[in-house]
């Protein structure tokens, strides 16, 4: 195989996939390789697996001579980073070196034949559900920072993707708060899914994903596979019963308020600095006309902050873990947020822009 290309372009791909490849030593060491394979119209396809996710891109090169190569993929990413700006050669010769040259630079890396190296799964997008990126791109976003990361809870360790005609519902929960997205979109008449989304492939996808476009989504049994225009990710799916999240949203409401979600979030964000792991909850005061935010240890001293808000309802002071907070007023955009509670023992309930929810549970206040 022999190859040229620009630097950046190939260091734009395999930026994509080195991370797949390289993210845990294997059993099987042609894992921890990205395949490098040419194409008949000029093009190379680039892929790396770690047998749970996969990532398949192509990139268009100058083919000199056609062929294959597996490359060590964390070595082969660091040597393409700190080549020299414009053009590479890539080129392999006997027992699987391969050499790769720009400008006075010359490394020699050994390779391993693509023979071992694992296919990744078949799929036709005849039933493929279409979806606009930027749809899935905020809805990632505004869930998958929810997610649990308990193994022994696996089937939280991702995000459930449901979809029902054209209405899209994105939920992730760790059992102490739950993000919960619902958006329509254009797509009508497509056949009802759903799927829960590993946080691995969420991060690999947010890579991938753009404020336009499309993105065509095709669910095989347990794989579900993204499809770009010259690049596709692949995944299995985590398998069991997400729980009822429904019966999780709180439907009382006897205090409402809605504040400004910027000042609110540094005030959470200024208290939480005398918060500890022995008193570890943030003091809420919602009362007329204003929230006040406080923290309190012993031995460490304390914080008080004091916000404006439109407020109905009783008066409750109630303790929340301010990482929860910071969390969901970080990732949203809009311009106010507000803040439904029942009881200083039941969950309070978070909205923001429409068809978002965030379900947070109260912390007791020593």
């Amino acid at each position: 195989m022999e190859i040229k290309v620009q630097k950046n372009e190939l260091l734009k791909k395999i930026t994509l996939s080195v991370n797949i490849a390289a993210s845990k030593p294997s059993t099987l060491p042609i894992l921890n390789n990205l395949l490098l394979e040419t194409q008949k119209d000029g093009k190379i396809k680039i892929v790396a697996t770690d047998m749970e996710v996969g990532i398949s891109t192509l990139l268009p090169v100058e083919v000199i001579q056609p062929g294959s190569i597996t490359v060590p993929a964390r070595k082969f990413f660091d040597i393409i980073k700190e080549l020299p700006e414009g053009g590479v050669e890539i080129s392999v010769t006997k027992n699987n070196t391969v050499n790769i040259k720009a400008g006075k630079s010359h490394f020699k890396i050994m390779g391993l034949d693509r023979e071992e190296y694992p296919k990744l799964p078949e799929f036709s997008l005849s039933e493929a559900i279409e979806i606009e990126q930027a749809v899935m791109k905020e809805s990632l976003s505004l869930t998958s920072f929810a997610i649990s990361h308990d193994e022994t809870r696996y089937v939280l360790n991702g995000v459930l993707l449901s979809i029902h005609g054209s209405q899209l519902r994105f939920v992730a929960t760790d059992g102490r708060r739950l993000a919960f997205y619902k958006k329509e979109t254009q797509q009508k008449n497509v056949k009802n899914t759903e799927m829960i989304i590993p946080s691995k492939t969420i991060h690999e996808l947010l890579k991938l994903l753009e404020w336009e476009g499309m993105v065509k989504i095709i669910h095989t049994q347990n794989k579900v596979i993204f499809y770009f225009e010259d690049t596709y990710l692949t995944s299995s799916l985590i398998e069991g019963n997400f729980p009822n999240y429904d019966q999780v949203i709180p439907k009382e409401e006897k205090t409402q308020v809605r504040a400004n979600r910027e000042e609110f979030l540094q005030a959470v964000r200024r208290a939480a600095l005398l918060t500890s792991p022995e008193a570890p909850a943030l003091k809420f005061d919602f009362i007329k006309n204003k929230i006040i935010v406080s923290a309190k240890t012993p031995n460490m001293g304390e914080a008080k902050e004091e916000l404006p808000a439109v407020f109905s309802g009783g008066e409750i002071t109630i303790g929340f873990n301010p990482g929860y907070f910071l969390d969901v007023l970080k990732n949203l955009s809009d311009e106010n947020i507000s803040i439904s509670l029942s009881d200083p023992d039941k969950p309070g309930l978070i909205r923001g822009r429409e068809g978002y929810l965030y379900v947070i549970m109260p912390m007791q206040l020593n």
